[in-house]
């Protein structure tokens, strides 16, 4: 760990027990935020402008967030500690070239740790959209975490044509390991953490993962806890319409819901399967008002079925879209704030595709 990055979760952590006797014992977690371009020039759904980006940092700062390094929050949450509810890790995918340029000296100024995830295939065949090896060193020198993005940025679940499970796997490997390999290559071993590109998983990519000792971390939202699977680590998007600083708040003083399973597992529905009723099973409801939980589906507010004290289920009003969406369920807390839980879903077109 560099020097830079060590200092930075000292004062983390110094700060976190500081601030301990605040942190709800019942549900700690990690707000992951995730961002792409910081750029007024980049398309819009996946940036933010990079005084909107200052904006949220002076924000977390003047609220007395603790920003940590995404390895600190890992051994947090792995260890079970006692995390402050005001607890972020910042994340980038991608590596585009205006996080260098726009983000990492704002994130410096302000003493912030982050990590980015990159893809080593494209940086290298796209030097004008992505960082360097160089500016990635520069980077990692002075309190950045370099991780995985695999090396295609492709839609992994997807199968081509008459591909086997054998063939698909291989394909996963040389996709994700692959590029752990060069990314250790350039800057000495990295933390095995993995960003699913488009946030896409399930259940035979979490398997292959496990067996090779990675974190996967996906783009459905809510806290990062000891409920989180560690191959679906959840993040809160903090770009395009979801920057606003007045919604992203109340994400960022959210807390995470005690889930002990919920189904589908698998994003990836059927093109038949139009409504998905979501079942979510609980392990325990203490501190949340469950009177009011309600969940999300676009627009449509969904009141639950409580099938048993500790499970509930909803299903959508309407179609779900064609492509990837979200359910995302919340109950106020006695302490303050949200419980909040959020189940990804993609729906495919009758060709088995959907867009970017």
């Amino acid at each position: 760990m560099k020097l830079l990055k060590l200092f930075l979760t000292t004062t983390a952590l110094t700060s976190l027990l500081a601030c301990a006797q605040t942190a709800n014992e019942e549900y700690p977690g990690v707000h992951v935020l995730q961002y792409h371009h910081v750029s007024e020039k980049t398309p819009a759904v996946t940036s933010i402008s990079p005084d909107q980006f200052e904006q949220h940092l002076r924000y977390l700062k003047e609220h007395d967030f603790n920003v940590v390094a995404i390895e600190q929050a890992a051994e947090w949450v792995d260890a079970g500690a006692n995390i402050p509810r005001k607890t972020v890790v910042i994340t980038f995918d991608d590596g585009y070239d205006n996080v260098f340029e726009n983000a990492h000296p704002t994130l410096k100024e302000y003493g912030f740790p982050y990590a980015v995830f990159v893809n080593p295939d494209l940086l290298e065949a796209h030097p004008s959209a992505y960082m360097s090896w160089q500016q990635l060193k520069t980077i990692d020198a002075e309190g950045a975490t370099i991780v995985n993005h695999g090396q295609t940025h492709a839609h992994l679940i997807r199968r081509k044509d008459e591909e086997t499970e054998a063939q698909w796997q291989a394909r996963m490997k040389q996709d994700i390991v692959s590029a752990q390999h060069a990314i250790d290559a350039q800057l000495g071993e990295q933390p095995k953490y993995f960003a699913y590109p488009y946030g896409e998983y399930s259940p035979a990519l979490e398997k292959l993962l496990k067996e090779w000792g990675f974190k996967g971390f996906a783009q459905h939202s809510g806290a990062w806890s000891q409920w989180s699977p560690t191959t679906a680590i959840p993040r809160f998007p903090a770009s395009g319409r979801y920057a606003n600083l007045e919604t992203l708040s109340v994400k960022l003083n959210s807390l995470p819901m005690a889930v002990r399973h919920y189904t589908p597992a698998d994003p990836l529905v059927s093109h038949s399967e139009t409504r998905p009723t979501v079942t979510v099973e609980l392990s325990k409801t203490e501190g949340m008002n469950t009177n009011a939980l309600r969940c999300f589906a676009g627009t449509d507010v969904l009141e639950p079925n409580w099938d048993a004290e500790l499970q509930f289920s909803v299903t959508p009003k309407n179609d779900i879209p064609i492509g990837r969406s979200r359910i995302n369920c919340t109950a106020p807390s006695t302490s303050g704030g949200y419980h909040w839980f959020s189940v990804a879903l993609i729906r495919p077109d009758s060709e088995g595709s959907w867009p970017d």
